[in-house]
């Protein structure tokens, strides 16, 4: 094995990802090469607020320490880059009592040294030669680490420190105030924020169907609301399966199709139960929408939800805003975009009785069979063009996961997203267990859950910004509108 091999390895796992992961495979074999003689090396060095890949106070092999090391899994830097990379590494030899400082690519060794015009005797260029002498020295280990990247990547996590999640989250919100100030921002918005407002959540509106399903079945005949109520709960007992297929189910007995003015006039009914009121979050969310005086911040809005809540929180703003929820709908330069992608029922007003309503199974079947629907179109287009903020969504709707991985690998180097999610605590954990799992156990549980979920979530080109509950939200989108 070579690290061509590796290299091709790599890339066929995740392309996104390969730099990060040639550094990591790199750090582990260098590690060990140390080890094998006896020395010790630090994996990740922190000086002059650079934080360089790696420290050998003893020395590497014939270079005399102490020696940094700092990797770049560049395969074609362009001049830009390689001046950029010379500048910084001469500063720090310059700059500390280092004796060397060891810059490995994965580039051919003689390219590499003509490229980076070696005039510093203390800046140590290693390239595919001098990494195929490491592999070669350790042929077992080095595959090990090759087909083991993920493993220790959750393992070098688990090693830092879990309560730095905080830090990490101001240095996101950060970026996202910048990507504001710009007026780049897209935001997403998921059913979190209408339950904000008091609106029903999926299972509560799928549980109002059911209720509205048994009244039909009586047909307005005498029967007590026990009755109805217990007959409801034995329905959903009986059809306890995905929840598009339960709403597959209630469409199927409440109407024919999805655009059925009688079941759209029945998942209003349910959708709008209590009255509709506004919220901290929707709040926060208008806040956001309104220009300043150097012009828009937001350049859309996309919504999973059917209600018309923001448009209400808009109005009284009085913010021109487009509601748009089929293909041949069009908004002015003026106004705000809101996308209701997957239908709109407002609380007032007549009824569209030809609103494309994406509610059960085979709605969600038709539209993730049509690459060339508008409401994927729109989707992809804004997270591959924006930097998208996601409140409220779950992101666990496989049409929007689909579009966010497709995004991922086509989208604009500077195209970020983030995401709002609720990290998990002890009391989550054994609430419902009648086992005590012991605090220790547990913290390692949840250390590991947030990491593989931060992967996750990277992979598909997300950010997360960590809250420990619902009600910080409005605060942090606060703070990027200050």
């Amino acid at each position: 094995m070579k690290i061509e091999d590796i290299i091709d390895i790599i890339n066929i796992r995740s392309n996104p990802k390969a730099g990060m992961y040639f550094e990591l495979f790199v750090q582990n074999l260098l590690k060990l090469h140390l080890e094998k003689q006896g020395k010790h090396y630090d994996i990740e060095y922190p000086i002059d607020n650079i934080r360089l890949d790696g420290y050998a106070k003893d020395g590497i092999d014939h270079y005399e320490g102490p020696v940094f090391v700092e990797i770049k899994g560049l395969r074609s830097p362009n001049s830009g880059i390689i001046d950029s990379i010379i500048r910084t590494m001469t500063h720090i030899l310059d700059s500390t009592a280092a004796n060397y400082l060891i810059l490995i690519c994965p580039i051919a060794s003689d390219k590499m040294r003509t490229m980076f015009r070696n005039e510093t005797p203390r800046l140590i260029l290693w390239g595919i030669s001098e990494i195929n002498e490491l592999i070669d020295a350790h042929k077992e280990e080095a595959e090990y680490i090759a087909n083991n990247l993920f493993k220790l990547e959750i393992e070098s996590d688990l090693s830092k420190n879990d309560s730095d999640w905080k830090k990490a989250r101001e240095e996101l919100l950060m970026s996202v105030k910048k990507e504001y100030e710009e007026g780049n921002i897209s935001l997403l918005l998921g059913a979190g924020v209408s339950c904000s407002a008091g609106l029903p959540n999926w299972e509560t509106l799928l549980n109002s169907l059911y209720a509205n399903l048994v009244n039909k079945i009586f047909n307005n005949a005498t029967v007590n609301n026990d009755t109805i109520k217990a007959i409801t709960n034995k329905f959903i007992e009986i059809n306890n399966s995905s929840a598009l297929a339960i709403a597959r189910y209630l469409k199927a007995g409440l109407s024919s199709k999805d655009n059925d003015a009688v079941f759209i006039s029945a998942v209003k009914n349910a959708l709008y139960t209590s009255q509709r009121t506004s919220s901290s979050l929707i709040e926060s969310i208008r806040n956001l929408c309104i220009p300043k005086s150097s012009g828009a911040k937001v350049k859309s809005i996309i919504t999973y939800n059917f209600d018309d809540l923001i448009e209400i929180s808009l109005s009284g703003a009085e913010l021109k805003y487009k509601t748009i929820y089929r293909d041949e709908e069009q908004y002015e330069s003026h106004e705000l975009p809101i996308y209701h992608v997957h239908g709109f029922i407002p609380g007032n007003g007549k009824l569209d009785r030809e609103t494309p309503l994406i509610f059960s199974e085979e709605a969600y079947h038709k539209v993730y069979s049509e690459p060339y629907h508008w409401s994927n179109l729109v989707q992809l287009a804004t997270l591959r063009e924006n930097n998208c903020l996601m409140i409220g969504l779950s992101l666990s709707d496989p049409n929007l996961r689909r579009l966010l991985e497709i995004a991922a690998q086509k989208q604009s180097k500077n195209c970020r997203h983030y995401a709002f999610i609720r990290r998990l605590n002890n009391d989550r954990i054994n609430a419902t267990d009648n086992v005590k799992i012991d605090e220790a156990s547990v913290n390692k549980i949840l250390q590991v859950h947030h990491i593989i979920q931060e992967k996750m979530m990277d992979s598909l080109g997300i950010k997360v910004i960590w809250v420990e509950d619902y009600n910080e939200i409005p605060v942090l989108l606060d703070k990027i509108r200050e």
